[in-house]
């Protein structure tokens, strides 16, 4: 999510598993600063519920944020990354960030989801917003030319690390094209063997720490296939326009969007007083 200079000034705008834990880079705060901006990130994302409409239960959030990142270049930014669904792909994901260059009293968190389910969910936050995205902009394609996904849990992770380093990525902003890259390691991982999801794993295209969009890498056995196979989705953490690549190849394209799309759209940011100093 790219988190625009204009905060407002003080406006408070908004209609409102195995993982590899990434820190990119690792917090440059003493342990005092980095420990309270957790609690503030854990307190914020406890606001936060996702209801699974057809069946009315809670989906749960994986408990810790699974992507940490500072970003002095931009202004002190300080942010994590959070998913919603404990088992199989995540029905939702949300960047939080802050500025810390701003006075306390105009001081405000950036929420930023995208759903990536396409199951009807709803979110409902303490201070009264509500998101029910009616789809996920999440479309799955196979991989080109992607070898059979091998037996071995950390071998399939061996195969999704050399298939995500021939990705990439650039955007388009007010600073003109931008290109992004992929961070190093894989932000969540999940499976759902029931559903013939085999293993998957998320991976985050950046601009320097700052993730812009989400790859979502699969290894699925359908029915109608004999053999298991690769897949990906990409999904938005930005507004901007963003491409995307696997080798020479053009795979996605996300347009720019509004700073604050309308509430039932898969991708939705709101703005909130932070929580703390």
């Amino acid at each position: 999510m790219r988190s625009p200079n204009q905060f407002f000034l003080g406006l408070l705008i908004g209609p409102i598993g195995l993982i590899a834990l990434a820190q990119e880079p690792a917090p440059t705060r003493s342990t005092g600063e980095a420990a309270e901006q957790i609690g503030i990130a854990r307190a914020n994302a406890a606001i936060i519920s996702i209801q699974d409409v057809d069946s009315g239960s809670a989906v749960e959030r994986v408990e810790d944020p699974v992507l940490r990142y500072t970003e002095p270049v931009r202004g002190n930014v300080y942010g994590t990354l959070w998913v919603w669904g404990r088992k199989g792909r995540p029905a939702a994901v949300l960047e939080l960030n802050r500025n810390d260059n701003l006075k306390s009293d105009l001081r405000q968190d950036w929420f930023c989801f995208h759903a990536t389910t396409d199951r009807p969910i709803k979110l409902t936050a303490e201070s009264g917003q509500i998101w029910t995205p009616q789809s996920s902009d999440l479309t799955f394609q196979s991989l080109p030319h992607a070898s059979v996904p091998v037996e071995s849990p950390a071998a399939r992770m061996g195969q999704m690390k050399q298939f995500m380093r021939r990705f990439s990525a650039h955007e388009f902003y007010t600073s003109g094209r931008v290109e992004l890259r992929m961070l190093p390691s894989a932000v969540h991982r999940y499976d759902d063997r029931e559903r013939g999801l085999i293993d998957g794993a998320i991976f985050v295209f950046a601009e320097g720490t700052h993730p812009e969009a989400t790859l979502f890498l699969e290894a699925v056995q359908s029915a109608d296939e004999a053999k298991p196979l690769w897949q990906f989705a990409i999904g938005r953490s930005g507004a901007a326009e963003m491409v995307m690549f696997y080798d020479d190849t053009k795979v996605h394209h996300l347009p720019q969007i509004e700073t604050f799309p309308p509430p039932t759209s898969s991708y939705w940011r709101m703005m909130m007083k932070v929580v703390g100093k």
